[in-house]
């Protein structure tokens, strides 16, 4: 595709980014006195639908206009997976664990995705891996008969994870959006670093990491392995010594803070779009910060649910793309 032939996606997806909550609008939300007030002032952003109060229904409506906006601005549907392969990898793990527990897969699947889920569903049930797509096709048979061998769920969940990284980092390669293969390089990271410290606290060996762990940009591999099995004072003391030492400086603190790091480095990155007026940069753009947006308000409605302090609310809350 020609740059040239984003114009009208471009102007849509500028037209579409005012619509999009401030960081003064979220900040009016968490500071709501209640879950009521909250939904009251998103309605009056134009966010929330008026009469919905469950946050799965509202955050499922904004995920499908988003999908939608995307499928009707882009002059070819066949380059939006690339945004949702992650979402497209969780799908193939519900599809599989309910399989195996003979359950309704339906309620677990995850949207925006460019997958036919009935179709997914189908080919799971029947055993048919071969007419899942790729590169789906080819982890799936590989999940299930570990899954079936070991009697882990763990195991299966390892594999399409690796595929999923893999996947990610060929799509990085391949794209000629330089700012897209920032982004995605940035999510195999730290994908890759949460991955590690899960296997240091839970004291996995080397040959199970060496396999949880996937390819990585600015980080060495090898090391990262290494650092993990050792424990996670190691996994830190490492991690200092990369350019991601401020997302080990918010791992020290907590889980939660190295989320909330990955997500606001990501918006970061996505704000350099705000100055690109032609390509397939601003639609990757709109796209990730559409989701955390939509991730800062689900963590803020659940809170408010919960009756979380508004002060502990505030720390969670995502750096917004405007």
């Amino acid at each position: 595709m020609k740059e040239t032939d984003y114009a009208y996606a471009v102007a849509r997806i500028r037209a579409n980014e005012s619509r999009l909550l401030t960081g003064a609008m979220l900040e009016e939300i968490v500071a709501a006195p209640s879950y009521d007030a909250a939904l009251k002032l998103l309605s009056s952003f134009g966010w929330a639908q008026d009469g919905e109060t469950d946050v799965s229904a509202l955050l499922r409506a904004q995920n499908e206009q988003l999908w939608t906006l995307l499928r009707e601005s882009v002059p070819d549907e066949n380059e939006l997976p690339v945004l949702t392969a992650l979402n497209d990898f969780y799908n193939l793990k519900a599809a599989l664990k309910c399989m195996l527990t003979d359950v309704d897969p339906a309620p677990f699947y995850v949207q925006p995705t460019t997958l036919d889920l009935s179709a997914v569903t189908d080919a799971m049930q029947k055993h048919a891996f071969e007419k899942l797509p790729q590169p789906l096709a080819d982890c799936a048979k590989d999940a299930y008969e570990t899954a079936c061998r070991t009697e882990s769920g763990q195991s299966a969940d390892v594999i399409i994870d690796a595929a999923a990284l893999q996947c990610l980092y060929r799509q990085a390669e391949e794209t000629d959006c330089d700012l897209l293969s920032q982004m995605l390089l940035f999510i195999c990271d730290s994908t890759n670093i949460k991955i590690a410290v899960r296997c240091a606290r839970t004291k996995k060996d080397l040959s199970f990491t060496r396999l949880a762990v996937g390819p990585c940009d600015k980080l060495d591999r090898d090391a990262l392995c290494l650092a993990a099995v050792q424990g996670e004072a190691a996994l830190l003391e490492y991690l200092h010594a990369t350019p991601y030492r401020d997302g080990a400086a918010a791992l020290k603190k907590s889980t939660t803070a190295f989320e909330k790091w990955c997500d606001d480095s990501l918006v970061a990155l996505c704000r350099e779009a705000k100055y690109t007026f032609f390509g397939f940069e601003p639609i990757a753009a709109y796209y990730f910060a559409k989701t955390t947006e939509i991730k800062a308000v689900r963590i803020v409605l659940c809170a408010k649910q919960s009756g979380v302090a508004t002060d502990i609310i505030r720390e969670r809350v995502r750096a917004l793309y405007v």
